[in-house]
């Protein structure tokens, strides 16, 4: 019978290693799985105590009547042109930024990059007055530009790029350049593929991190037709919580959707950007 290191058989390893794994998980699954519980409650089930985990008798109309109730059909189309164009911008900045950080010599180089670290320390809460303040004077106030301009860079995709662009191997760009390809050439056709797992798990960080946004939205939308689903469902919890949690969760199941959906496909990449290193040679 096979060993570990640690002298138990390996199948007792495994087992170990999965009871432990799927502890925390049950735990940071446990709030998912209760509101989509709730999300199919009455109002009497929902406030019953103590709670049941599953409802008696399913009620399927919480969820069109969420529907009818706000138009969440509108948060959610707000909230996707924010999240994706916020994401594209971060992605193109961070790639540029990374690539001239980590392969290119330039004076003032390390410099820079000592901003972009410290850039990380600073909470984004700082930034919106001065943020706010700029939209006004554009008159861009209540737009999809003053969701996503201000949150076109991120320093943390920067430094994580950075970090993965280094390690690939510099023979790779010098027999491009040999080759009589250029600085952009190179990177979009060798080193954006090559780092593929690392730009895919910043994305969905970036994706969730944008759609998730409350603060920032809630100042600068000022009509229902540019709320977002955070903000949305702030005021649909106000408005609807005397009455009925399930129709509540019902809304809020709906707009977690896109999140779960997105990291569903692309869990392989997100785990591997989040595990590799760099790339071996």
């Amino acid at each position: 019978m096979m060993k570990g290191s640690d002298g138990l058989p390996v199948w007792h390893t495994r087992w170990l290693a999965t009871v432990l794994l799927l502890l925390p998980a049950m735990v940071h699954a446990f709030p998912v799985v209760y509101m989509l519980s709730v999300s199919f409650k009455d109002a009497a089930e929902a406030y019953r105590f103590p709670p049941t985990l599953f409802p008696g008798v399913p009620v399927y109309e919480n969820y069109s009547n969420a529907l009818k109730a706000a138009p969440l059909g509108t948060f959610i189309v707000n909230s996707l042109i924010a999240a994706l164009g916020i994401t594209a911008m971060q992605m193109i900045t961070s790639i540029l930024a990374a690539y001239a950080l980590a392969r290119m010599e330039f004076t003032g180089r390390k410099f820079i990059l000592g901003v972009v670290v410290a850039l990380m320390m600073i909470p984004s809460e700082i930034t919106i007055v001065p943020n706010y303040l700029l939209m006004v004077r554009g008159g861009m106030l209540d737009t999809h530009f003053a969701l996503i301009a201000p949150y076109s860079a991120s320093s943390f995709g920067i430094f994580l790029l950075y970090q993965f662009f280094r390690g690939v191997p510099r023979e790779l760009e010098e027999a491009a350049i040999v080759d009589g390809a250029s600085r952009l050439r190179f990177l979009f056709q060798v080193l954006v593929p090559v780092s593929m797992p690392a730009i895919v798990a910043f994305g969905v960080f970036a994706f969730v991190s944008a759609w998730n946004q409350y603060l920032w939205p809630l100042v600068v939308t000022q009509s229902a037709a540019m709320r977002t689903v955070q903000v949305g469902v702030g005021m649909f919890r106000s408005e609807q919580e005397a009455t009925s949690w399930g129709m509540v969760m019902a809304a809020t199941s709906m707009l977690v959707l896109p999140s779960i959906a997105l990291f569903v496909a692309t869990q392989k990449q997100f785990v591997r950007g989040l595990t590799m290193s760099g790339v071996k040679g």
